[in-house]
């Protein structure tokens, strides 16, 4: 008879440790909301990188120094640290047709390729590495300053 109870007690235990609800880890949103934010910023910071490496660091260098006169240096820029929109209209359509730029002998091509969510990331990560302390910069602001460029 001990043997039924201790079956059971078993069989129970594993119907209940089966059954529990939980919730799926797709549908997981932290209660703290600054760390979803957080944990956004670093995604942009670190696909801001990579597209740095790839499509910019030709010219401007991992560093971000640029390269003597004729690629501008990235570290402090006072064309990215005044206001990120002008910086955004230059990534995506170049510097051919504007205005002259502080810091720049030459022209800058085109990155027409790249999202908007793509421009953000980059400008995200430009404007917080080498010291530059820009902070988070969204694609909703990257889409309303581009709205404003002039040389397109």
């Amino acid at each position: 008879m001990n043997h039924n109870y201790l079956f059971f007690f078993f069989l129970y235990f594993l119907i209940v440790s089966c059954n529990s609800y939980q919730k799926p880890a797709e549908s997981y949103l932290p209660e703290n909301l600054y760390e979803v934010s957080q944990t956004k910023f670093i995604q942009y910071l670190i696909q801001g990188k990579i597209l740095y490496i790839s499509k910019c660091s030709h010219c401007h260098q991992h560093s971000g120094e640029g390269f003597r006169k004729l690629y501008p240096g990235l570290i402090k820029s006072t064309t990215l640290m005044n206001d990120i929109g002008p910086a955004a209209c230059i990534i995506k359509y170049g510097t051919k047709g504007m205005e002259r730029v502080p810091n720049l002998s030459i022209s800058m091509p085109a990155q027409a390729e790249l999202s908007n969510l793509e421009i953000a990331e980059i400008l995200t990560y430009i404007g917080n590495s080498w010291g530059n302390q820009m902070g988070f910069i969204s694609v909703n602001n990257v889409e309303k300053n581009l709205v404003n460029c002039t040389s397109h």
